[in-house]
């Protein structure tokens, strides 16, 4: 037997906006970004007002704290009006990682502009060779003083040519298990 599933009086707020804000600028937007192939940025901005973007992020890191389920009604409300626009709009990319693995400055850095909308992160996983397997990169990122050297090649980047912040997945340890 299925247990009933009622939303709160506040997921079904977030619901009802999501769904009238979709509504209204989606059209406005969606038919010149797939001729065009465009970021809609100005819709973007628009979006991150609203507090859509980067909504799951901690408050103390700029965004709402909304759990799980408050992003998927947003994500659902999007898509049920355009999926091209849905995917764009309900994506941070690469801020996932920061979030589990970045150390406080960084989180305190990056994840503000991101959940205000300000800055747009890309993960760069993809490669070649390996595809989206993340266990079979061969991009390598090699320590030279205090910092980094990266070699190798990725591709298929979403928000790649936009970004303002690249998270790439790169071998550290030159003899992988």
């Amino acid at each position: 037997m299925l247990s009933e599933f009622i939303l709160t009086d506040e997921q079904k707020a977030i619901k009802e906006a999501a769904r009238e804000f979709a509504e209204k600028e989606f059209p406005k937007y969606a038919e010149e970004c797939d001729r065009e192939e465009k970021f809609p940025f100005e819709l973007w901005k628009k979006t991150a007002e609203l507090g859509f973007i980067g909504m799951s992020f901690p408050e103390e890191y700029g965004g709402q704290g909304a759990g799980i389920l408050d992003s998927c009604l947003v994500v659902e409300e999007f898509w049920r009006v355009d999926g091209g626009l849905g995917q764009i709009l309900s994506t941070t990319f690469g801020s996932e990682q920061i979030l589990a693995f970045g150390n406080e400055e960084q989180k305190k850095k990056y994840l503000p502009p991101l959940a205000k909308g300000k800055a747009i992160c890309c993960a760069c996983y993809t490669e070649p060779q390996a595809g989206s397997d993340v266990a079979g990169i061969k991009t390598r990122a090699d320590k030279v003083g205090d910092e980094y050297v990266i070699n190798g090649t990725k591709m298929f980047i979403t928000n790649g040519t936009i970004a303002d912040y690249y998270i790439v997945l790169a071998r550290t340890d030159p003899n992988p298990p």
